[in-house]
């Protein structure tokens, strides 16, 4: 082939033999000297680059190369110098400015040892490096979501070992790659839920995604709640494994079971509360109610649910008369977004019926939005009764009240008279037989001037009349002198009648002295005259609080016990043992023990007017212990 590439006056071109081949082939063939000059060159370099022949002839590699090219286009051609063959990548710009890239080999022709040129072969490789740059994309950015996915992300050949683990499932299960690589998916599941892996893993298989709950397990034995996606891995349409994604989703049901909790823990408070309680939504409809609003208004829960409320309890006034919508309070409230109470109204049951209610709305807001309202309500029907018989007990008490001050006081007055008059006769000269008489009617007109006056004080008790003096008194002297009166009388019945007071009592205390001689009076009289036989001790003390303040009095508490060994009162007598007009052992005992059943009810109502307390421990037959307390002030 000596001269065969007409490098040296005959080209290559130029031969019968190789002229088809290079004329008709795909990509540009070309032949340079070694100076750079275009010897020869195919149809398709010119239609590659766009320029004739002639137009590149004219032309240097720098005309060709695009972009920071034309640097490279002479490092290549310079490096054949010393090389036989080289390949390489060169973006040209073609004629009408069309960037292409090609792949280009040169191979060097040499004669007699001597290098005389380079033969080159370039193929457009454009839509090849296209191709391969988006599937580098697509390869970068499957990677990322495979890294950076903030899922668990693992993948299985179609045996079901494990080909890789992103680094987020590294993370939840705390194994590496290298720990989960070649491992069956049943190692990093729960064992109860191996069945169903195995048909999700299967339908994977079939090319067919999935999802469900499962648990991963961790290395430090830990259940990690997880939602799984399982995917097939499909390369030109042949399944050649499985994906499977799995997002934590144990705090998101923790949360969703603690919300549960909440919803029943709710629901029970709401049915635990007596007031009646149900919410509607925007359009007016009933969405929820509780157990006691039901049961008031005749309905089961779910039959309340998604009604037009209005229509189905507030649909008419009391009267009969529809209720206009627009009128309505409660659909007010959800316009206005306003807070109401509501009195004197009425619901109507499911029976037909109706009931009495008082009711509060609550407007509900969604993004500041108006979006239904909460009412609050209670029948208020026998609360209207109640009210109607305390005003008539109140009226009933109030002409009781001053039926018992006239008649009191309408008895003194002549009861004084005869008094009065038969003191006066007593003074005149009487036989034996007329002082006799005389003692008797002076011992019963005093004995019901007695009884007179504790209806008066009864009736100034019961209405709220009673007034109470604040002032010192010799406390200490009172207790003594209140027991003391009823010494003769306890000696004369054969009782023994003890006193004592607890250490440090106050020598003076601040209050009504008149009305604690009375009680003090009244308790002990009262065992006395239930105490035939045996003992009767009196113990007083008075528990003094540390002081608020400078130069005020200190606060203490009298605490008086009135211990017998008398008569006793039955257990079932005991709840009438403070009720006025109660004689409790009238029907049983001798008259000396009957009275007017006014003492300890008289007592109970001075002592607690007063701030105190009274009560009674007692055994029939065996005694009674009558205790009071009262709030006072002292100096000590």
């Amino acid at each position: 082939m000596k001269n065969s590439f007409g490098l040296l006056g005959e080209t290559v071109a130029e031969s019968e033999v190789y002229r088809p081949l290079f004329f008709h082939h795909p990509d540009a063939i070309y032949v340079m000297n070694m100076a750079g000059d275009l010897v020869y060159a195919n149809p398709a370099t010119e239609q590659i680059t766009g320029y004739t022949f002639e137009e590149m002839q004219s032309m240097t590699l720098r005309d060709f190369s695009a972009n920071r090219e034309p640097g490279r286009s002479m490092l290549y051609w310079n490096a054949m110098d010393t090389q036989k063959r080289l390949e390489f990548k060169l973006e040209i710009i073609r004629r009408d400015g069309e960037k292409r890239m090609l792949a280009i080999t040169y191979v060097a022709i040499e004669q007699d040892d001597v290098r005389v040129g380079v033969y080159a072969i370039a193929k457009d490789i454009t839509e090849d490096e296209h191709r391969n740059r988006k599937l580098r994309e697509q390869e970068r950015l499957y990677h990322s979501l495979f890294e950076y996915n903030p899922a668990g992300i693992l993948s299985f050949d179609p045996e079901g070992r494990c080909l890789s683990v992103n680094p987020n499932l590294e993370a939840m299960t705390g194994y590496s790659h290298r720990e989960l690589s070649e491992q069956p998916y049943a190692h990093f599941f729960a064992p109860e839920s191996s069945m169903l892996l195995e048909q999700r893993f299967e339908y994977a298989l079939s090319g067919h995604s999935g999802n469900f709950e499962a648990q991963l397990l961790a290395t430090d034995g830990q259940r990690i709640d997880v939602n799984l996606t399982t995917l097939p891995i499909i390369v030109d349409r042949q399944v050649l494994g499985v994906y499977m994604i799995a997002l934590d989703i144990t705090e998101s049901k923790r949360q969703m079971q603690r919300s549960r909790e909440l919803t029943d823990q709710y629901t029970s408070i709401l049915n635990a509360v007596s007031e009646g309680i149900y919410e509607i939504n925007r359009e007016g409809r009933s969405v929820f109610i509780n157990q006691a609003g039901a049961q008031m208004l005749g309905y089961e829960i779910e039959e309340f649910q998604n009604i037009y409320n209005h229509d189905l309890i507030h649909h008419s006034r009391a009267d009969g008369s529809p209720y206009p919508v627009e009128e309505c309070p409660i659909h007010s409230s959800m316009r206005e977004g306003i807070v109401r109470e509501v009195r004197g109204e009425v619901f109507w049951r499911k029976d037909g019926s109706s009931l009495l209610v008082e009711y509060r709305v609550n407007p509900l807001f969604e993004n500041g939005e108006p979006a239904g309202a909460v009412v609050v309500f209670k029948d208020v029907t026998s609360e209207a009764e109640i009210v109607r018989q305390k005003d008539e007990a109140q009226r009933g008490l109030a002409a009781k009240t001053k039926f018992l001050s006239l008649m009191s006081h309408e008895l003194r007055t002549p009861l004084g008279g005869v008094l009065g008059m038969a003191e006066l006769m007593q003074q005149t000269e009487l036989t034996l037989e007329q002082q006799d008489y005389m003692e008797v009617l002076l011992l019963s007109g005093r004995g019901l001037q007695a009884v007179v006056d504790r209806v008066l004080d009864f009736n100034a008790a019961e209405s709220g009349a009673l007034r109470f003096e604040n002032k010192p008194f010799r406390a200490r002297r009172l207790i003594e002198e209140s027991v003391e009166a009823f010494s003769v009388q306890a000696q004369t019945s054969g009782v023994e009648l003890a006193l004592q007071i607890a250490d440090g009592f106050p020598s003076e205390l601040v209050g009504d002295e008149g009305k604690l001689r009375q009680i003090m009076v009244g308790l002990v009289g009262n065992a006395v005259k239930f105490t035939p036989r045996g003992l009767i001790e009196v113990f007083a003390e008075c528990v003094v609080r540390p002081r608020t303040g400078h130069g005020e009095m200190a606060r203490c508490v009298l605490k008086v016990e009135v211990r017998d060994s008398g008569i006793g009162i039955p257990a079932d007598k005991m709840e009438l043992l403070f009720q006025p007009f109660s004689q409790i052992h009238s029907s049983t005992l001798a008259r000396s023990y009957e009275g007017t059943g006014l003492g300890l009810a008289i007592c109970k109502r001075w002592i607690e007017r007063m701030g105190g307390t009274i009560w009674a421990e007692s055994q029939e037959g065996a005694g009674s212990v009558f205790s009071f307390t009262l709030p006072m002030l002292c100096e000590e």
